[in-house]
């Protein structure tokens, strides 16, 4: 005769590892989807943040630019057929022109070394957790 009563103990074993590995796969589900959202937001970040440090250097380039345009016209050996060459009062206006873009960017420098700062130490927060979760 069929023992009945170890057939149902050992499906009711089999219902309970069933329900362990489900909730497992639940789990590895879970963590899954976390490392893909964390390696998305590592993939974020780094395009945005390289495209503020490109922009930045531009205008530091330009400035530079200007500068070094401005100082070519204020040299004495530069005659008025130099196309840099600038009456007094235009010197001025562009010197003055000049303060002020080299006070923005200096600000805006400030502000974008605060932000890559943050966006830095985030960046290695996330490829830690990332790096610890393996």
């Amino acid at each position: 005769m069929i023992d009945t009563k170890a057939l149902k103990e050992e499906n009711e074993r089999w219902h309970q590892e069933h329900a362990i590995w489900v909730d497992e796969a639940e789990h590895w589900q879970h963590e899954t989807q976390r490392l893909v959202a964390l390696l998305f937001m590592l993939d974020r970040a780094i395009p945005e943040h390289t495209a503020m440090l490109v922009k930045h250097v531009s205008l530091i380039e330009q400035h530079e630019q200007l500068v070094t345009c401005y100082e070519c016209g204020l040299d004495e050996r530069c005659f008025s057929t130099c196309p840099d060459f600038k009456s007094s009062d235009e010197h001025i206006d562009i010197h003055q022109k000049l303060v002020d873009l080299h006070a923005e960017t200096k600000q805006e420098h400030r502000m974008l070394k605060q932000t890559i700062d943050k966006e830095m130490a985030r960046f290695r927060s996330l490829a830690r957790e990332l790096l610890n979760e393996s």
